[in-house]
């Protein structure tokens, strides 16, 4: 009986293990606390050893091991994310500098868990976007994040991102080091790193804006403030908002702000509709010097991004009071600026970010499926590739309507395609066994031929809609994703020749987010849809008997 039992018990041991253990995929981080203490401060690190499996995947090296880990110190990090959320963000301080997961030495970094992501359904991909996006626009440090699987205290916790920390180092924010309570007049002007908070807690100096809200400076270097250091601060941030909401023809503003600094960092938060980006961790610097300039950056927390369609600019939604833009983006000088670094990175530089997502999926699919299984009430991502894909659609929409607003022409997300030249209006039809390029001014009537395999869909749109209807259609393998839909009758017609199909239809006078757009479309086969709007939201999809 008791060999019975114990087989049992080993039974149900296996089976808790296999449901929520690591994929396999990605280096494992085992971390084990002093007396396996639970981590429930984000104030006071606890000790604790650690060790990184790389599995013996390419690329990645092993950090200590079971039989030899090395020391470290943990606590809890975040606000909402720490509080709101049982799966845990952490801040890790190592004894000794390591180069995790081939990032460089470092003592200080995050484990981050974004829970929150999951439960919103963005598919690990706010944060990974954002920062792909500072670097590919060209802001001078961006923070590298490492995607990682974690054992704590012997407990799969699930996928997290290992990410380098914000804060003063020839390898992070690469200015000189301001030390604590320094009094010389030369040294305090600069090693400053500051973040405009929405916290009233870490130590800060506080201004009314010029519209009488209240900023708060969080101080990060230094830490802690001689009466001489404090004033410093104070000056210049009450110096910046009187000029923020002076005369917008004036230069002055532009002696204390770098302006291009500023129309990168803005531009990234435009993109991601982060609309807490000029509320809450958002970063400035300055280097030490009379002339220096506060520089915006680095990025860091995307959480607030990808909820809204995008047809107004961040600050005009009035869902977090987003301090000094609204006023800055008065300054023509400087939407100026943003329009030509917009028409250097479109582009040329944007269509990067679907490269990115496509490797991103590859990469954490098979770990979103092991997190899924270990948070049941996180399970979201589990679907990796419709979330990407989602976020895919989010991307282009945005930067469609932000190219209307800033582009002198062209668009990153169809390079091909030309509104102006009817030569360019190319549809594809699957047509006697093959996919068929046509040029739409070519096309009078096409007739589809029997399939063995290829989808159809046609859809009878809303009759405030224009007689030229697109499509735009995503997923694995595609690589086109604007296409114009073939009129018949009173039906619009696209046919593809794989054996899924994602699509919208849609008008293509702008992407303007919801009007004249219909809800996502997936199938499996031909079918025929009814469209029905009311109002600005996206018209709903009926499936109904083919014609």
């Amino acid at each position: 009986m008791k060999k019975i039992y114990s087989f049992l018990l080993l039974c149900m041991l296996a089976l808790t293990l296999q449901a929520t253990t690591y994929s396999g995929t990605l280096p494992i981080m085992y971390i084990q606390t002093e007396n396996n203490a639970p981590i429930v401060s984000k104030d006071d690190y606890l000790n604790a050893t650690y060790y990184v499996d790389a599995l013996g995947i390419s690329g990645y090296e092993n950090i200590g091991s079971a039989a030899a880990p090395l020391t470290m110190e943990i606590k809890g990090r975040g606000n909402y994310t720490w509080t709101g959320f049982n799966k845990k963000p952490y801040r890790i301080k190592l004894t000794e500098k390591q180069s995790l997961l081939g990032m460089k030495k470092s003592k200080h970094f995050a484990l981050l868990a974004h829970a929150d992501d999951a439960l919103n359904k963005k598919g690990f991909m706010r944060n990974q976007v954002g920062f792909e996006l500072s670097r590919l626009i060209g802001i001078s440090w961006t923070p590298e994040t490492k995607p990682v699987e974690v054992v704590l205290n012997g407990d799969y916790i699930g996928l997290y991102f290992l990410t380098e920390t914000i804060r003063v180092d020839k390898d992070r924010v690469n200015i000189v080091e301001q030390a604590d309570e320094e009094t010389d007049s030369v040294a305090i002007t600069g090693g400053w790193l500051v973040e405009i908070d929405n916290y009233d807690t870490d130590p800060h100096v506080t201004i009314k804006e010029g519209d009488e809200h209240t900023m708060w400076f969080t101080y990060k270097t230094p830490e802690v403030l001689s009466k001489s250091q404090e004033d410093f601060l104070m000056k210049e941030m009450l110096r910046i908002d009187g000029l923020v909401y002076g005369d917008k023809n004036s230069d002055q503003l532009w002696q204390y702000l770098d302006m291009d600094a500023l129309a990168r960092f803005y531009i990234v938060q435009e993109i991601m509709d982060n609309y807490e980006s000029f509320h809450g961790s958002c970063y400035l610097y300055r280097e030490i010097g009379d002339g220096q300039k506060w520089k915006f950056g680095p990025v860091w927390d995307f959480g607030s991004s990808f909820n809204r369609s995008k047809s107004l600019y961040l600050y005009e939604g009035d869902v977090w009071h987003n301090h000094w833009i609204p006023e800055i983006c008065q300054f023509p000088v400087f939407m100026e600026c943003v329009k030509k670094i917009w028409n250097e990175f479109y582009p040329t530089k944007f269509n990067n970010i679907f490269t990115f997502t496509s490797e991103q999926l590859t990469l954490l699919k098979s770990a979103a499926v092991a997190d899924a299984n270990r948070w049941s009430e996180y399970n979201g991502n589990a679907d990796l590739t419709k979330r990407i894909n989602n976020v895919n659609t989010w991307l282009r929409s945005s930067t469609a309507w932000l190219n209307e607003q800033w582009g002198s022409g062209g668009s990153a997300a169809n390079p091909e395609y030309n509104p102006d030249s009817v030569e360019q209006m190319i549809m594809y039809v699957w047509q006697n066994g093959k996919q068929i390029e046509y040029n739409v001014a070519q096309v009078d009537s096409i007739t589809f031929a029997k399939k063995d395999k290829g989808i159809v869909v046609k859809a009878k749109v809303p009759a405030t809609w224009k007689e030229t209807i697109y499509v735009w259609i995503w997923g694995d393998g595609i690589t086109t994703y604007e296409h114009v839909a073939m009129k018949q009758g009173d039906w619009y017609v696209f046919a593809y020749e794989g054996e899924e199909l994602n699509i919208i239809f849609k008008q293509r006078e702008g992407w303007t987010g919801h009007p004249n757009q219909s809800e996502d479309i997936y199938t499996t086969r031909s079918a025929c849809y009814i469209l029905t709007q009311d109002g600005e939201e996206k018209a709903q999809v009926t499936e109904v008997d083919c014609p």
